[in-house]
């Protein structure tokens, strides 16, 4: 069950709030006084309650915005116990300060802003001295280790103790034990009502709790997948692949796994714990990966990037999908294959950009039978690649002078929000070359829109990121995605961003 927190400045708006959530079918709500800005009327807020409730007066050491004196506090939180709501929030420090009366059930609460405490068996206990019908332990994780000790304690109380324990990890790091909630035997997870506004570091929006997550229908024998990356929160994979896997209509959830530099090794050998079958692997891991790999494909080597694993129990399967998904996407663009042979066959073709993007994309061009050239602003980082590919080394100021039939954009040059920038000037370009640019947002960077100025064929991002993620798809689950699926969920979510932006 999700339970939405109601954080609102005014009574009129706690009101309306209340009775929108109803609407909708959410059946708890947590009514946040702590960002009421006067005298707090609770018996106008619960007397004609749409749907039970939990009442939270949070001190500002423990996150909230309680400006008035403690007795206020407890004298609001024995009102809401007298007045019969379903639940009532008391920290631990102060539970045994407010006995329990009537049917009020109690949430023991415990809320770290700093750390996670290295003994939450004793936390727990301590907590669980206090007379509660649920344990709540909200802290901050420092790393991918805190959150994982999190779920296992988690999963360990709710299988061994008889009091229902939420444990959550707060930020964009730990997201997941938001959603894994009832994986672990949560009773529920909190949600915000509106993403403007700030109640809890990392607290998701409920219909995207509800609507991309399935999170009622998560359970114990839930796989998951994700995007392992740094940072991660800007990541549409979640978007397409969760709404994927409920067209398929497949009991796994995908989430956005955060992970440091210096956590993944530890991350790859713990995720099987939480049931993780498959991870794509975004920027900085691609490369951090490969030591952690079992087996990898061939291309995985040459490449020396990976952003696809499957894991089986401890064994690592790595792949690249990123090389076949653009090349296709070229391919197709200039006619496919005719007789069995690439348009790409015997074509000279220029990457802008020496990292693993342009690795990729060089790697699988030259597969598919292209001369190719690499240019780069760091002269010797494209020395280094044109040797390990062995291929032809162009300047970077002499790159517009270069002759080729495609054109492959690698470099962030372009990206939201630097939208007014281009990697390679309008004049450089002629008619009927291909022009392929890997940014996806957005879809129409400058260099595309001057390729459709000067007749090129336009190749955009969004082909290889959907082409990608289908072919990981298969990978994860075994079955085929749906690319019209991914693509129009890309680009509704792709406009969404710079509606708000603008």
């Amino acid at each position: 069950m999700i339970c939405v927190s109601i954080a609102c400045g005014s009574h009129k708006r706690v009101l309306a709030e209340h009775q929108r959530l109803a609407e909708d079918k959410v059946e708890l709500a947590e009514l946040r006084i702590d960002f009421i800005n006067k005298e707090p009327d609770l018996m106008r807020l619960v007397k004609d309650r749409p749907t039970p409730v939990i009442v939270t007066a949070r001190r500002k050491q423990d996150g909230g915005l309680w400006r008035d004196s403690e007795t206020k506090r407890f004298r609001v939180l024995r009102e809401a116990i007298l007045l019969g709501v379903e639940y009532v929030d008391l920290e631990e420090d102060i539970a045994k300060s407010i006995p329990r009366h009537g049917s009020t059930k109690r949430i023991i609460s415990y809320h770290n802003l700093d750390e996670t405490p290295e003994d939450l068996v004793n936390l727990w206990k301590r907590m669980a001295a206090c007379d509660p019908d649920i344990i709540k332990i909200a802290t901050m994780p420092k790393n991918i280790t805190d959150v994982f000790r999190m779920m296992e304690f988690v999963r360990k109380a709710n299988t061994s103790a008889k009091i229902p324990t939420i444990g959550i990890c707060m930020g964009e790091m730990g997201f997941v034990t938001r959603v894994l909630a009832p994986k672990f035997g949560s009773p529920f997870t909190y949600a915000t009502f509106s993403e403007s506004r700030t109640i809890a570091p990392g607290l998701p929006l409920y219909k995207t709790l509800r609507d991309m997550y399935r999170f009622d229908q998560i359970n114990e024998d839930t796989n998951v997948l994700g995007v392992v990356g740094d940072p991660i929160g800007h990541s549409l994979s979640p978007l397409i692949h969760n709404y994927s896997c409920a067209a398929q209509q497949l009991n796994t959830v995908y989430l956005p796994f955060r992970v440091l530099p210096e956590d993944i090794d530890t991350f790859l050998d713990r995720a099987p714990e939480i049931g993780v079958r498959g991870l794509s692997v975004t920027i900085p891991h691609k490369v951090a990966v490969l030591k952690k790999l079992t087996r990898c494909d061939p291309a995985v080597e040459e490449i020396g990037a990976c952003n696809t694993v499957i894991l089986d129990n401890f064994d690592r399967f790595g792949y690249n999908t990123d090389y076949k998904a653009a090349v296709f996407s070229i391919e197709t663009a200039m006619g496919g294959k005719v007789n069995d042979v690439s348009p790409i066959q015997g074509k000279t073709a220029l990457v802008l950009g020496a990292g693993g993007a342009g690795k990729a994309l060089a790697y699988g061009l030259r597969m598919w039978g292209a001369k190719i050239a690499v240019t780069d602003v760091d002269h010797a980082r494209a020395k280094i690649f044109g040797e390990q590919l062995q291929c032809d080394v162009v300047e970077w100021n002499l790159r517009h002078g270069f002759k080729c039939q495609i054109l492959v954009n690698c470099t962030p040059v372009g990206m939201h929000p630097k939208v007014d920038e281009t990697p390679f000037d309008r004049n450089g370009l002629h008619e009927g070359m291909v022009v392929f640019d890997a940014i996806y947002n957005p879809e129409n960077t400058l260099l595309i829109k001057n390729a459709k100025f000067k007749g090129c064929i336009p190749v955009t991002g969004i082909e290889m990121f959907v082409g990608q993620a289908c072919l990981q798809f298969r990978h994860f689950t075994g079955k085929p995605a749906s690319a019209s699926l991914m693509r129009k969920l890309l680009r509704n979510a792709i406009s969404a961003v710079h509606t708000e932006t603008e």
